[in-house]
This record gives C-alpha cells, sequence and structure tokens, in this order.
C-alpha cells in the first residue's frame, strides 16, 4: 500500500500532475503500472482512437452493399455492414496470427486491427436494436435516427450520451425517463419539454435551467416546485399563457427570439459551480446517483472511480471514455458489461481482456480484433491455458522492454485521421499542429454543399408542407445541405417545433460549447451578497468546469442554495 503523493512529469505534454495513494493502491490492484502521461492527455489520447460524429458513404467489403460508415472511403481499414458483421459468414479466428517478438506491440496490433473486418457503425442494430441502423454506439434501442452514444432510447432522433428515454430530438444527456423533449441537456423526468439544461421533472416548460418539479414555467433559472412562471416571476394561468403565445413558439423567429432572451437572462443569474445529483464525495459535474467519483464527468452511478465520462454504472475503475456496467476497468472506450478490460477498446461483456478491439461475450484475450465467445486467445489465436498465460506474460515482458506495457494505444495508430476523432473536440488541433505530432488529417471529411432545393422554410410549423420531405436545405451556419426526414417532421408537428435552420452538426457542436469540457478550474465563489456564512464577497473555493474566462456567475453551494426559489 502506498501512503503518500507523488507529483509526475507527463511524457507528452511535460506538465506536472499528482498521483494520489488512492491511485496506487488501484494499479496495484489491477497489476498495472503507475500512468506516464497527465489525465489529459491520456483523454487525448484515448478519444483520438474514437470516432462518434463523422460519417461517409462507403460500401461493406462482404456484401457490396451501399452504407454509412466512420471510416472514410481511403481509409485501408476492412469493413463490414452491420447485417454482414454480426452474421456467420466470417469468422474472426481465421485472421489469427501469431506474436513476433521482433517487432513491437502497438505497430503489429494496428497493422493486424486493419485486416480484421469492422463494424462500419458500432451498433447492435438487427440483434439488440430495432430499427436504428444509422446510430453510432447505440445499443438495446428501437426505431432511432443519427443518435450517438446511447442505449435504450426509442423513437430518438439527433440523440446523444444517455438512456431510457422515449421520443427525444436534439438532446444530450438525458439519463432517466423522458418523453417529449427537444434541446434538453442533461436534465431528467421531464416531459413536453425544451431548451431545459440540469432540470428534473418539469412538465409543460420552456428555457429552464436548473429547474425541478416545475410545470408550465418559461425562461426560469433555479426555481423549485412553481408553477406559470416567467423569469422567475410568478404569474396567475391566464396571464402565463398569454405571455407564452406572445412569443408565437411555433415559429422559428419566436423561438429564436425566447433563445436569445433565455441566454441573456442566464448571464445575469448564479449557476452552480457543479450538478452533482444524490451524490456523495464526488469532484466533476452532470453527476448523478454516484459515490467516490473524482474528475468523473456526465455519469450516472459511478462508484470509488476517477478520471472518467459519459458512463452508466461503472464502479472501481479509472480512465474510461464512455461506458456501462462495468468494474475494474483502465484505460478504454466502451468496454461496457465488462470486467477487468484493460486498455479496450469497444469491448463488451467480457473479463480480463487487455489491449483488445471490437470483442464480444469472452474472457482472457490480449491483443484480440473482432472476437465473439472467444478465450485465451492473442492476436485471435486460441492457445491452452497453460500456453497463454505464459505467452502473455512473455508479451508483457517484451511490452515493458519497449516502453508500451500501461499505455494506451498511441495516437499515431489511430484508425481515424485526428479531425475526424473526438479528440478533436475536447483538445482541438490545427491541421499543422496534428501533423508535427505525427497524426495523420482528413482533408475530404463528406459535407454536401450546393445542392440547396429550399431556401423560403415557412416560419410556422403548421405551415410547412409533406413536400418538404423531397427538398435539400442549407444550414445557416456552415452552408452544408441536410434534409428533412419523415419521422422528424412528424415529431416537429407533434410538438409543435419549428424546422430548424442549423444542420445537425452545428446544433450539436452548440451543446458541446454549452455543457462545457471535461475538466475542473481551481475558483472562487462570485457571491458578493450577504449569507448566514459570509458577509460582503464568500471566501469558498471549489472546482468546477466553469472556465475562469466563461462569462456565467459561479456561485458555491452554500450561496447558490440561498438563491434558489
Amino acid at each position: 500500500m502506498t501512503n503518500q503523493s507523488e507529483t509526475k512529469i507527463c511524457q507528452n505534454c511535460r506538465a506536472e500532475f499528482i498521483i494520489e495513494p488512492d491511485d496506487f493502491n488501484f494499479y496495484e490492484k489491477i497489476k498495472v503500472p503507475p500512468p506516464t502521461f497527465c489525465p489529459e492527455c491520456r483523454m487525448q489520447r484515448r478519444l483520438s482512437w474514437r470516432n462518434d460524429f463523422v460519417f461517409y458513404n462507403r460500401q461493406c467489403d462482404l456484401c457490396q452493399r451501399k452504407i454509412i460508415s466512420i471510416y472514410s472511403p481511403d481509409n485501408p481499414q476492412v469493413i463490414y455492414c452491420n447485417t454482414c458483421w454480426w452474421s456467420d459468414k466470417w469468422d474472426p479466428k481465421k485472421y489469427a496470427r501469431d506474436f513476433d517478438f521482433s517487432k513491437f506491440f502497438f505497430e503489429q496490433f494496428a497493422e493486424f486491427r486493419q485486416k480484421v473486418p469492422a463494424l462500419a457503425l458500432v451498433n447492435d442494430n438487427g440483434t439488440g436494436s430495432v430499427n436504428s441502423e444509422y446510430t453510432q454506439n447505440v445499443q438495446y434501442s428501437k426505431n432511432c435516427y443519427m443518435c450517438m452514444v446511447a442505449w435504450k432510447l426509442e423513437n430518438c432522433m439527433y440523440f446523444s450520451y444517455g438512456a431510457d428515454v422515449k421520443d427525444a430530438m436534439d438532446s444530450m444527456g438525458i439519463f432517466s425517463p423522458s418523453q417529449g423533449i427537444y434541446e434538453n441537456m442533461y436534465s431528467g423526468k421531464c416531459f413536453n419539454s425544451r431548451y431545459a439544461y440540469n432540470s428534473f421533472a418539469l412538465v409543460n416548460c420552456s428555457f429552464c435551467y436548473d429547474c425541478y418539479s416545475c410545470q408550465y414555467c418559461f425562461q426560469c433559472s433555479g426555481l423549485r416546485s412553481k408553477k406559470y412562471c416567467v423569469k422567475n416571476k410568478q404569474y396567475g394561468k391566464e396571464e402565463y399563457e398569454k405571455i407564452i403565445a406572445g412569443y408565437k413558439l411555433d415559429t422559428f423567429s419566436g423561438t429564436e427570439r425566447a433563445l436569445r432572451e433565455f441566454e441573456d437572462f442566464l448571464l445575469s443569474q448564479p449557476h452552480k459551480f457543479a450538478h452533482l445529483h444524490n451524490c456523495v464525495n464526488c469532484l466533476g459535474t452532470n453527476l448523478i446517483d454516484s459515490k467516490n467519483a473524482k474528475y468523473v464527468f456526465h455519469t450516472r452511478r459511478s462508484e470509488n472511480s476517477k478520471y472518467m465520462e459519459n458512463g452508466d454504472t461503472e464502479k472501481d475503475s479509472y480512465d474510461l471514455s464512455v461506458g456501462g456496467e462495468l468494474s475494474e476497468c483502465y484505460e478504454g472506450l466502451t468496454p461496457d458489461h465488462s470486467n477487468r478490460a484493460l486498455f479496450a477498446n469497444y469491448v463488451w461483456k467480457s473479463v480480463d481482456a487487455l489491449y483488445s478491439d471490437f470483442c464480444m461475450s469472452s474472457q482472457n484475450l490480449f491483443g484480440c480484433v473482432g472476437l465473439k465467445f472467444g478465450e485465451y486467445s492473442i492476436f485471435n489465436k486460441q492457445y491452452s491455458k497453460e500456453e497463454y498465460f505464459k505467452l502473455k506474460e512473455k508479451i508483457i515482458e517484451h511490452m515493458k522492454q519497449a516502453g508500451e506495457w500501461g499505455e494506451f494505444f498511441p495516437m499515431q495508430f489511430s484508425p481515424f485521421a485526428y479531425n475526424e476523432s473526438m479528440a478533436q473536440i475536447s483538445s482541438s488541433l490545427t491541421k499543422e499542429e496534428a501533423l508535427a505530432k505525427g497524426l495523420r488529417w482528413q482533408d475530404n471529411i463528406q459535407k454536401t454543399r450546393g445542392k440547396t432545393t429550399f431556401l423560403e422554410i415557412p416560419e410556422s410549423i403548421f405551415d410547412v408542407q409533406d413536400s418538404i420531405l423531397n427538398e435539400i436545405l442549407e444550414c445557416i451556419l456552415c452552408r452544408r445541405n441536410y434534409k428533412i426526414v419523415p419521422d422528424e417532421l412528424t415529431f416537429y408537428r407533434k410538438w409543435k417545433i419549428p424546422i430548424p435552420r442549423k444542420c445537425f452538426f452545428c446544433r450539436l457542436a452548440r451543446r458541446f460549447k454549452l455543457r462545457g469540457p471535461s475538466k475542473l478550474w481551481h475558483r472562487k465563489c462570485m457571491c458578493e451578497k450577504n449569507h448566514l456564512h459570509h458577509e460582503g464577497k464568500c471566501p469558498n473555493e471549489f472546482e468546477t468546469n466553469y472556465a475562469p474566462e466563461r462569462p456565467e456567475i459561479v456561485y458555491c453551494e452554500k450561496c447558490y442554495q440561498q438563491e434558489v426559489y
């Protein structure tokens, strides 16, 4: 057991970072060396191996069907459509090879991975999901389109990061049953709500921040169990309805006016330094039902974990980007329903899987790709139990000599160009910076422009005709072309929402900017009012993901609780 903290120098960015005694205990427990990269560089390295939002037209390399893929047409990675990949038409064990001790492990693995067929889009459509072909990293869902990093959805479109949601559009981070929501973020148990941020149990509310158990509230912040409020001011039912009717929220201009006013209103209202809902001893934000979770973001039910983001039900784990129903995992991407998945990417329902990719329902794997129901395998080659453990230890020693053991796959070997990966969102680089680091850059990200057939979109959703389904629209920000699909139009009509003037990618970029990074800054409370615990400026300090240069007024927990209604 280690009893002292140690300050390390990141081998990537040269910044100092601290490894605490509990961290050393965790590394000893799972038998890996302490990290040589700081937490931010570890996250950047992981996310460079992940693409959730850049899509291309390609062909399945098995059935030749035209499909959508996260791999570009010029990417040498072999890809199969979901129907082929989940079928018995191919056998990943046929790609088995011996480990070559004359080469580095990472070099061999990158070449090996490229040969083994990968899922064009990572989802379980046709097995666990139904009618959800055009989704990325989605499981156990029904009737979903362009949803990313989610599970247990139904009738959702343009949704990212969440679970247990029905009839939702353009929302992010919803982890509890909700229905009829639009442009909601990190909220839950909401019905017929739009532009609700960090709010719970809302009914018929619009443009709300940190509101709980409210009905018929509009442009409000910090309310509790209120009804018929506008900008936190109480109204009667008739007067409230008259105000709302005046905005004409079925129109694009009316919704834009309401959104601008709401954004201005929020800048005058205090923001809570972190959103920790039913949490004990936690550090991060957008956490629900968690305990002893430090530097954890946008996650539900995390326990005894650290340096995590976008997860659900994670225990005794470190350094994961997306994952659910897991324990004792480290440095990975989506090790769902797994135990001791270390340095793994998309390893599901597996135990003791190390340095493996796209493996399902397996155990005791090392350096494997695409295996289903595999065991005691290295580079997809199966061994006896005794042979496996002997060779595994020999490879680990080989990796130690090369400085590879205990490190996640290097960015240089990522199957994606840097600007295709999720790392570009959290750690943006220019093309020149990426190339200088030895990373690939994609100059031909597919975007359709110049095909516009329809510019005069009706102001009100009530005036939109079915013929819009045959038109090509143009984003008012990036000029990318986009289309409205039938289920999307049905949703807008049902919930009286105007047709968006921005493409999905620009709408998504706005939400990423609004939620802030998975990073904390040490700041002081900005409250200067007189409260029970202070007069004048509050002395409290905290860790928050609101960067110092952001315009929001940020309060500590005590001051914020004095301000909620």
